[in-house]
């Protein structure tokens, strides 16, 4: 048997050395270089060197064209960030500020899949906690300028176009600079914009609060 892992969602964490590093227990691995690797988006196939050639032959020229020049360069230099100090401090507070999201959520009332999280985002059943769709709470959400996305749950009896659920991460805001502190605000915006869908007026306070955040926490200076 050969014995293959996706690393995608995890990557960054594993380089950081917030998580354990499975990579040595399995012939092939699999990855983006976006998401918590933080990258431009791509990808990346790493195996045991008797399965090197079939790969190749598989992924070129079938699948693989032309490489863009300037994707290399972005992805040596998201490589090169996590080899860095800072990188590992990025990661272990994406787990600090995963867990305050975690509890602040459940605190709020909100169901969690799995009882809470391990890594970096967190599933939450809005359906089954507070009444509203997943398609309705991510529309809401994005009103007030907090992006994430629809979800469907395990065993979700709704459909995929407007499941139970949404699915929010810690990764970018880490990257900005929230902690703990911000985490917990968040989450009362979260609550608060899912309760109050329907009130426009208070809709547009939450998105004011939310853009002086941002503003606190630049992406670039």
């Amino acid at each position: 048997a050969i014995l293959m892992i996706d690393i995608a969602h995890i990557a960054g964490l594993i380089a950081g050395k917030a998580i354990p590093n499975p990579v040595p227990y399995f012939d092939i691995v699999t990855t983006t270089t976006h998401k918590t690797l933080r990258g431009p988006r791509g990808g990346m196939i790493m195996c045991k060197k008797e399965f090197a050639k079939a790969i190749d032959k598989s992924a070129f020229p079938g699948f693989q064209g032309g490489p863009h020049m300037n994707n290399i360069a972005a992805k040596a230099i998201a490589f090169g960030e996590a080899l860095k100090p800072s990188f590992r401090k990025y990661a272990k507070q994406i787990l600090k500020n995963a867990k305050v999201m975690e509890k602040e959520l459940i605190k709020h009332g909100f169901k969690l899949m799995f009882e809470g999280t391990d890594n970096h985002m967190v599933l939450v059943d809005v359906y089954e906690s507070k009444g509203v769709t997943g398609k309705e709470a991510e529309i809401a959400l994005d009103k007030v300028g907090i992006t994430l996305n629809k979800n469907m749950v395990p065993d979700d009896s709704r459909g995929p176009m407007d499941p139970s659920g949404i699915r929010i991460g810690v990764p970018a805001i880490t990257t900005r600079g929230m902690k703990e502190k911000e985490i917990k605000i968040i989450c009362k915006w979260i609550k608060d914009a899912i309760k109050n869908r329907n009130n426009e007026k208070l809709l547009k306070k939450i998105r004011k609060d939310v853009v002086k955040m941002c503003k606190k926490f630049p992406i670039y200076k």
